[in-house]
């Protein structure tokens, strides 16, 4: 017999057994309701919140559908509908739902944050503070209010108040693992990295089985310069919620980092990964429908969270400018934008641009397949906020790797890796990738940094000893690193070794407690800490000779010091990671500072130190060599890139395999 509504009494057991979790329970009670009562919205709605917490969005958002059509004026129904929408990525949806129900229950405080939590998915911060700020107001004790306020505070980039908004939280509730999460992130945007730990800590031991609390240490390790920390708590993370690549990805990233490995040894994780992503995304590849003329002009999609003031931006620049519009059609797929003056000067170069930072993966996938893109490149690898979930689907015919990540993304369903010769010797590197390398004269064209101060003498000449530098990441300096330039400063009497983007006072203890083990004398060390663009440029002043590191050797920062008039003394290793240093050095006409191997690169130090006119005529004559270039190179590359990026597409219009392009 059918009755209207459930008994109250079937209705307070199943809230039982949710919050205890006992999910089966809650289903079984849940279809009984539906079964006795099936003109309730209350019973459909229970159903659907089983659904729901078993991670059955589909059924979960069909049965709450059918609750809403059934009784509209029940506030919770359209709240836990758009809980629904929003887990689904549907933020549009879960918007017109949260509104639905506020417009029924204006003061339900719960629902503002629901909603707030849902703008600020959705990337809108600015909304999802309003709602949120409403929320608080309404129920000043209500923790989830104070949380999706101080999330997004922290997204507008208002650290100081995000930070006194999700204390407020914890006050409230101290064992709030997602808020101490949050504040662990904003106070790591503060640079308080000590503080950071003990919060993400804290989630830990309230809730074990927090991956985000991993991630959040791995990162935080991983500024400090501590790799192996970061990689086990990195694969910690992945452990506990294996569908998130991106821990997997930050993993690699460390990997990468680790002179005790192999390049072997690096190439097998990342083949591992791609296996799994393929598995789980990549299985039924849909076929592409795209016009296979060979000659057409190509609709060429560019896929990264780095087209703002980054260094992938600016290998990036030079290029798009010099390229043939009549032969590319450039489509940008921005997954982290920003609003300063390089990713504006980006989107002009572009023939369009997209903001797909809230589409999920498969919602980007469609995009992309839907915008008929030809061939698709990525710019971010195994890098923060990649998504290279996106391209083990294979949303388009063709897809490829450029600038964003020195190594391999180890998807098979990536098909191209574009290189230089002094990157990957032909021949020599191919078994570390699973992708074909596509060969151009210079993979990495660096544009000229704005506002460059002026050159001025060097140290060595000023003081009478030579001053060695780095301004590497500190993730980057491993204990063969730190080794190899004590032995540097060892066999140069009076020399002095400036380390820049130190994170912090400890790490700078730490690094000096290091150097001291190897006889280093505290004096001979200056520490830097992370500087602005203008003073960073301006600390080459005091650095004759910078260091590179390895085995993730230098790029960025080795281009800047040649602007600066400083060349980079690198050692060249056995992996496109390994010789990032030695191509920019080649390129610039400097293959005199390429070591092949730690005696030589020790040789050169020393001997570059008894030499203070060649270090005099470098300092004076590199800005203007690279004046001289800094035109003709782009266009020469952009032409060679033209011709890879068409020889990929006849290709596949011609029903043929990916194979090594060069020559």
């Amino acid at each position: 017999m059918s009755r209207a509504a459930p008994p109250p009494g079937a209705v307070s057991r199943w809230s039982a057994c949710f919050q205890a979790g006992r999910l089966d329970e809650c289903q079984r009670l849940a279809q009984e309701l539906v079964r006795d009562c099936p003109d309730s919205g209350k019973a459909w709605q229970l159903l659907g919140m089983s659904r729901f917490a078993r991670g059955d969005l589909r059924q979960a958002l069909a049965h709450l559908r059918r609750a809403a059509a059934i009784e509209g004026g029940d506030r919770s129904i359209w709240d836990n509908l758009g809980i629904v929408l929003r887990k689904s990525g549907d933020h549009a949806g879960a918007r017109a739902a949260f509104t639905t129900a506020l417009a029924l229950a204006p003061a339900a405080a719960g629902i503002w944050s629901n909603a707030a939590g849902n703008e600020l998915d959705a990337g809108n911060a600015a909304e999802a503070q309003r709602l949120a700020a409403r929320a608080v107001a309404l129920a000043p004790q209500l923790a989830a209010g104070w949380l999706q306020l101080g999330n997004a505070l922290s997204r507008l980039q208002r650290s100081v108040e995000a930070e006194a908004a999700l204390r407020e939280a914890l006050r409230i509730q101290p064992r709030h693992p997602e808020a101490l999460i949050s504040l662990g992130t904003t106070l790591a945007a503060q640079n308080r990295l000590r503080e950071a730990r003990e919060a993400a800590e804290a989630a830990l031991r309230i809730d074990p089985g927090c991956s985000r609390a991993h991630i959040n240490l791995g990162s935080i390790d991983d500024r400090l310069g501590d790799t192996k920390s970061a990689r086990d708590h990195y694969r910690r993370a992945r452990e506990l919620d294996p569908a998130n690549l991106g821990s997997w990805s930050s993993e690699l990233y460390c990997l990468s980092h680790d002179a005790s490995l192999d390049a072997r040894q690096v190439f097998d994780a990342h083949k591992a990964f791609g296996e799994q992503a393929e598995a789980r995304f990549g299985a039924h590849v849909a076929p592409h429908a795209n016009d296979r003329d060979p000659a057409r002009r190509l609709r060429v999609g560019v896929v990264s969270g780095d087209f703002r003031d980054h260094p992938v931006a600016r290998f990036l620049e030079p290029v798009w400018r010099e390229r043939d519009r009549a032969q590319l059609q450039l489509l940008a797929y921005d997954t982290n934008p920003a609003a300063d003056a390089m990713a504006q000067h980006l989107r002009a170069l572009a023939d369009a641009w997209t903001d797909v930072s809230t589409l999920s993966d498969d919602a980007l996938a469609a995009r992309i397949r839907t915008d008929g893109i030809d061939i698709l490149i990525d710019h971010s690898g195994h890098t923060a906020g990649n998504r290279l979930g996106v391209f083990a689907r294979k949303p388009a015919p063709v897809q490829a790797m450029w600038v964003g990540y020195p190594g391999t993304s180890g998807l098979r369903a990536m098909d191209y890796r574009l290189v230089d010769p002094v990157l990957a010797p032909p021949g020599r590197f191919d078994h570390l990738f699973t992708e074909h390398l596509a060969y151009l004269p210079v993979m990495l064209v660096f544009g000229k940094p704005e506002h460059l101060p002026a050159l001025t003498p060097s140290p060595l000449a000023r003081s009478g000893h030579i001053t060695y530098g780095s301004f590497n990441r500190m993730n980057k300096l491993g204990d063969a690193v730190i080794a190899l330039w004590a032995e540097i400063l060892r066999s140069t009497p009076g020399s002095r070794l400036v380390l820049g983007a130190v994170t912090n006072d400890a790490v700078a203890e730490a690094l000096r407690a290091r150097f001291a083990a190897r006889g280093i004398a505290h004096g001979r060390i200056t520490f830097l800490p992370r500087l602005d663009m203008a003073d960073y440029l301006a600390a080459h002043e005091r650095i004759d000779l910078l260091l590179d590191a390895f085995p993730w050797a230098s790029s960025t920062t080795a281009q800047f010091g040649l602007w600066m008039g400083v060349p980079t003394l690198t050692l060249a290793g056995d992996s496109l990671v390994a010789r990032l240093g030695a191509a920019a050095m080649s390129a610039a006409g400097l293959d005199r500072f390429v070591a092949g191997s730690a005696a030589e690169y020790v040789e050169i130090a020393v001997r570059t130190a008894a030499q203070p006119d060649e270090l005099r005529r470098l300092r004076d004559s590199l800005r203007n060599r690279l004046e001289e270039d800094r035109h003709r190179v782009p266009a020469h590359v952009a032409r060679a890139l033209e011709v890879r990026l068409r020889q990929m597409w006849q290709r596949w219009c011609a029903g043929l395999a990916p194979c090594v392009l060069e020559g």
